[in-house]
């Protein structure tokens, strides 16, 4: 099978910033335990290999202890992958990293471990392991401006390497300053197209701009290189709290917005598609208020992120709602020992759905949710062709081609 890179793919969920700053962290993906992990972190902090802040750089973190010019980033970790099936303890990270602040992120962006030079930098008593604490975490001293644009610069010119000429950032904490900052990144590789979604609890920042229109690079001050289009309102339900769902939906809809929702178990999709279906797209030509600016005329489809886990009727109700699912087949590969060791058989069975979604009609685009997994087009297609967990989902390879080269759920 030839699955070598072509133009035109699009990888249709991924996280730019969060790319651009893996690559400027100490790696710790191959550990295969927390032994071997903690060796990777205790080499770095011994061999200085600390990234450090401009001099004279201030932020929130520094009245906390410690200096701000000088933290320990560390990327790629799951605990379902170490040998020990678990986290890192806050005690152990101390053990290798002592006064050094340290935040050591989760393959997947969603924990962070901190140990206790960083927890008390960001007013935590002890270090400890924050589940979806992007509050707290946002107070971690960060690489410049420049510094950042130029690491998305690298990503981007990356994705064009890999024949991929068009990108959905993903991230729920987008607002109008990331999206300024990732044009500035676009006007050096006009290659690669970006679109971004928007936080839906975070529209208000937009100024008024809607779904579809352009954001500009300052560079460039002009529509075309240089800017990003304004995805959909993206839906981050609260660790372990669904209920939030349907007010972020709503909110969306105020501002005339699709959601996109992130969704990665049955509780959530369930929650989800009964959001969805209480608030569902206002009418053309409608608004709801003077401040919510009329859309173009037409109602864009929602999406569902991941779909990790559905039942068969869940399946069913996305086909009749018309709402698109975003996925990432290389997770059913890389985290099948996961998968074996969690789940049943019959919901191994209902694992990252892809055939049951097309022989449904519904729209399907395959993406990477960079940089959880590579931005690598072949890999997602060997995924969705030679998948060993539910077989019964496996396509063929020209149909999973097309869905890397099918315009995105966002066109």
């Amino acid at each position: 099978m030839n699955t070598a890179p072509a133009l035109g793919y699009q990888d249709d969920h991924l996280h730019l910033l969060a790319c651009a700053a893996a690559r400027r962290s100490v790696n710790v993906q191959a550990a295969a335990s927390v032994g071997e992990l903690l060796d990777v972190i205790g080499h770095a902090v011994r061999g200085s290999a600390v990234p450090t802040l401009p001099p004279g750089r201030q932020d929130s973190a520094e009245s906390g202890g410690g200096d701000s010019r000088r933290w320990l980033r560390v990327w790629g970790y799951d605990d379902a992958l170490l040998a020990e099936r678990r986290h890192p303890t806050a005690a152990e990270l101390d053990a290798v990293t002592h006064d050094v602040p340290t935040v050591l992120h989760h393959v997947t962006g969603h924990v962070a471990v901190v140990n206790t030079a960083a927890g008390r930098a960001l007013g935590l008593t002890f270090g400890d392991v924050l589940v979806e604490r992007q509050d707290l975490l946002a107070a971690v001293p960060r690489h410049d401006r420049s510094a950042t644009v130029a690491g998305v610069t690298e990503v981007l010119t990356d994705l064009a390497s890999a024949g991929i000429t068009a990108c959905t950032d993903a991230t729920h904490t987008n607002d109008l300053e990331a999206l300024e900052l990732l044009a500035d990144a676009a006007a050096a590789v006009p290659s690669v197209s970006i679109t971004a979604m928007v936080g839906a609890d975070r529209l208000a920042s937009l100024g008024g701009r809607g779904f579809g229109t352009t954001v500009q690079s300052a560079e460039t001050a002009k529509v075309g290189p240089g800017s990003v289009r304004i995805g959909h309102a993206k839906v981050m339900p609260p660790h372990d709290d669904d209920t939030a769902i349907a007010d972020l939906v709503s909110m969306a809809r105020a501002h005339r917005f699709p959601v996109a929702v992130h969704v990665m178990d049955i509780d959530t999709l369930q929650v989800t598609l009964e959001a969805l279906e209480a608030h569902p797209p206002l009418p053309n030509g409608t608004s709801t208020s003077e401040a919510a600016p009329i859309g173009p005329d037409r109602t864009e489809p929602d999406r569902i992120e991941h779909c990790a886990l559905a039942l068969p009727e869940q399946l069913d109700r996305i086909a009749r709602l018309g709402i698109k699912v975003v996925t990432q087949p290389s997770f059913v590969t890389r985290r099948a020992q996961k998968y074996r060791e969690q789940l049943s058989p019959t919901e191994q069975a209902w694992l990252w759905p892809l055939a049951s979604l097309l022989r449904r009609g519904i729209c399907v685009t395959l993406s990477s949710d960079a940089p959880t997994v590579p931005p690598d087009p072949a890999e997602w297609i060997a995924a969705a062709t030679d998948r060993d967990l539910a077989p019964s989902e496996r396509i063929d390879a020209e149909t999973a081609r097309r869905l890397c080269m099918g315009g995105g759920a966002d066109r």
